[in-house]
């Protein structure tokens, strides 16, 4: 589940209130491809690198009430009465091409397996979060014409679609893409 919270900064520290529940990801209702859309150009096109930086560009709409808000996942929505997994997204990062889009989030833990909390509203300071913390997954969509293309779903909930990777594994994988994939990351480094 995912959510939209003001966040405003208090002497204990930062308080998270919920505003609303929201769909991050489909192109009719989603966060993700609403920013991303309101930052392509009319030739930007897959293969097409981008990047969402959530706190400014929620901050940058001209709408009101998007001033100091956030997006936070639920991870585990059905467990609220024994476990709080609360992730607050900072950036999205994808790579739109041939119909699908590899997208990249990184997440700052809020709460990770924590002991029930008041979700609605709470307040944390910086050294009480983690991170970060990196989470892939993909949508069936892409960017063509400086278009959001397709539904931009991820695919149904299952063990293999996403993963969260905490620094150490990250660098883990980082490595064995080098070890395995020379020549594809020479390319990139260029």
């Amino acid at each position: 589940m995912y959510f939209l919270y003001k966040k405003t900064r208090t002497d204990a520290g930062i308080r998270y209130d919920e505003i609303e529940k929201v769909c991050l990801f489909g192109c009719k209702q989603g966060y993700i491809p609403w920013l991303l859309q309101h930052k392509l150009k009319p030739n930007d096109n897959e293969p097409f690198k981008w990047h969402i930086d959530v706190l400014a560009d929620l901050h940058n709409q001209n709408e009101d009430g998007f001033q100091d808000t956030t997006l936070v996942i639920d991870l585990k929505p059905k467990q609220n009465k024994t476990n709080t997994s609360l992730y607050e997204v900072m950036d999205v990062w994808g790579y739109s091409a041939d119909v699908w889009s590899p997208v990249m989030l990184r997440l700052t833990g809020l709460f990770i397996d924590a002991p029930p909390v008041n979700r609605q509203s709470f307040t944390l300071s910086e050294e009480e979060k983690t991170g970060p913390i990196y989470e892939f997954l993909y949508v069936d969509g892409t960017v063509r014409g400086g278009k959001i293309i397709g539904k931009w779903n991820p695919p149904p909930v299952s063990p293999t679609n996403a993963a969260l990777l905490f620094p150490e594994a990250l660098n883990y994988f980082i490595q064995c893409i080098h070890k395995t994939t020379p020549a594809v990351i020479q390319i990139n480094d260029r």
